[in-house]
């Protein structure tokens, strides 16, 4: 009885230390896809952008094939998310 206390108990702090971990790596990526956005299209305002928006624009912006394609797309798509 001891040892499926024990088990379940190590198996709660790991999915918690997991589900930490992958909170945080979503919020640095976030981070960073602003900060790139923020070179590309730097009169847009990325800081509005939630995590998942930022990392859409970057996914997307960064397929373009010239700077200015890409400056574009960034200016369009954050005006879009923040309508």
């Amino acid at each position: 009885m001891t040892r499926i206390a024990l088990a379940a108990a190590a198996a709660l702090t790991a999915t918690a230390a997991l589900t930490g971990a992958a909170s945080a790596q979503t919020n640095n990526t976030g981070n960073a896809a602003r900060i790139a956005l923020s070179r590309i299209a730097p009169n847009a305002d990325v800081a509005s952008l939630s995590n998942a928006e930022a990392v859409a624009a970057w996914q997307v912006v960064s397929d373009q094939g010239s700077a200015a394609k890409a400056k574009f797309q960034a200016e369009a798509l954050i005006r879009n998310f923040n309508s």
